[in-house]
């Protein structure tokens, strides 16, 4: 209660919240600039032929999944791998149609101005083999199918899963077989995601229908679709400081944290 005497301001109805609605909106926005630089996708690795997520080999090496989306990404990676400290590409492009592929806005050092005519997008550039020095792949954006319920569907996280070189064909081979026989997407279908021993690659990545999801599901399927379409081309952080080894040599005086 004010004392006797003194006044009290009498205040706009709604300025206060209006006020805090608009520092809110702006806050979220710094917030997200802030953080503009780091992935916002989660990888399934498939190094060495082993399924893992969040750091844990995944059962029986097989993943059932709802493939939400897919991509196409070309990444070229300076330097050799070091698996104590594994580097992002320095030049990456996505998109839906070979033709149009160019380097991301983001890419550290863009190689070409398009996919197409860049000398690492070619045959014979690879440090071993005759392959592209450019790994053309694809990303795929999964939602777990295991169980198979609404619930699972609507509130699952959705991983993201990066086909070895060596897979494409497959992908695509799986891609067009769907469409053959059942007329349908990998959106429809429950896919099963294997790791399997391969002679000439070590290992490759296959995919096989389960079974087709529920027409009573599709709904939330293709609102899940939406959600990744609009995220699944999110870019790699920039690559660290860290002096990167030269293609065919060891790094030497790693630091340990």
């Amino acid at each position: 209660m004010a004392a006797k005497g003194t006044a009290v301001a009498a205040k706009k109805p709604g300025t206060g919240l209006v006020s805090w609605q608009d520092r809110m909106a702006n806050l979220a926005t710094a917030a997200v600039e802030q953080e503009a630089s780091v992935s916002s996708g989660q990888f399934v690795n498939t190094r060495a032929g082993q399924l893992t997520w969040n750091g844990s080999p995944v059962v029986s090496n097989k993943l059932k999944v709802i493939i939400a989306d897919a991509i196409m990404e070309n990444a070229y990676y300076e330097g050799e791998f070091d698996p104590d400290n594994p580097q992002p590409p320095v030049c990456f492009a996505f998109g839906r149609k070979e033709k149009e592929l160019k380097p991301h806005a983001d890419s550290a050092e863009p190689q070409h101005e398009t996919c197409a005519g860049c000398p690492q997008n070619e045959f014979g550039t690879a440090d071993r083999g005759k392959g592209k020095a450019c790994k053309n792949i694809r990303r795929l954006g999964l939602i777990a199918a295991d169980p198979l319920t609404q619930e699972a569907i609507e509130k699952g996280e959705v991983a993201y899963l990066k086909t070895p070189v060596t897979s494409v064909r497959g992908w695509a081979a799986y891609v067009r077989t769907l469409e053959a026989l059942d007329h349908l997407p990998p959106q429809g279908v429950v896919t099963e995601i294997s790791s399997v021993v391969d002679a000439k690659t070590q290992f490759k990545i296959t995919f096989n229908k389960v079974g087709n999801v529920p027409d009573k599901l599709m709904g939330a399927v293709m609102d899940r679709h939406d959600e990744v379409v609009n995220a699944i081309e999110f870019p790699y952080s920039p690559p660290s400081s860290e002096p990167v080894a030269p293609k065919g040599k060891k790094p030497a005086g790693k630091r340990k944290y």
